[in-house]
C-alpha cells in the first residue's frame, strides 16, 4: 500500500475591502489593528466615470471613461498597515481620460495578508 502526502499551499487573506469612493470622500485601507503581521495589498484601482451609481447619478454622455490607477494606489498603500487616499486626487486626475469638468470617482479593492510592513512608516496619507 502506498501512502499519499497532500500538501496545501495556502495564502491567508485576513481582511478585504472593496467599494466606490466618491469625490470628497476618502479611500481608507486598514489591516486588523490587533495583529502586527498584516499588510495591505491593493488589488484593483480605477478612477473615472465607470458606471451610474452612488457617485454618478446621471448619464451626461461620458459613462465608461476611466484610467487604471493601480500603480498609484499600490505605491501609496501596499506594504503598509493603513493608508488613506483623499478624493479628488491630483495624481489620479492627471491620468483620468474623462472630461475634467465632470465628477470622477475611485473604485478600489484590497486585501490584508500576513507579512511585515516593508516601508519606513506603516501609515500613509496620499493627498
Amino acid at each position: 500500500m502506498t501512502g499519499r502526502v497532500h500538501v496545501c499551499v495556502c495564502v491567508v487573506s485576513i481582511a478585504a475591502g472593496a467599494g466606490d469612493y466618491c469625490q470628497w470622500e476618502r479611500f481608507t485601507a486598514a489591516c486588523d489593528s490587533a495583529a502586527d503581521d498584516e499588510v495591505i495589498v491593493v488589488e484593483t484601482a480605477r478612477y473615472g466615470r465607470m458606471r451610474l451609481g452612488r457617485c454618478i447619478k446621471y448619464d451626461l454622455g461620458f459613462i465608461g471613461c476611466s484610467a487604471d490607477v493601480l500603480r498609484l494606489a499600490d505605491a501609496a498603500c501596499s506594504g503598509r498597515r493603513r493608508c488613506e487616499i483623499a478624493l479628488p486626487n491630483e495624481q489620479f486626475d492627471r491620468v483620468n481620460p474623462c472630461l475634467s469638468e465632470l465628477k470622477s470617482y475611485l473604485t478600489a479593492s484590497y486585501r490584508c495578508l500576513k507579512g511585515s510592513p516593508q516601508l519606513e512608516t506603516d501609515v500613509a496619507s496620499f493627498p
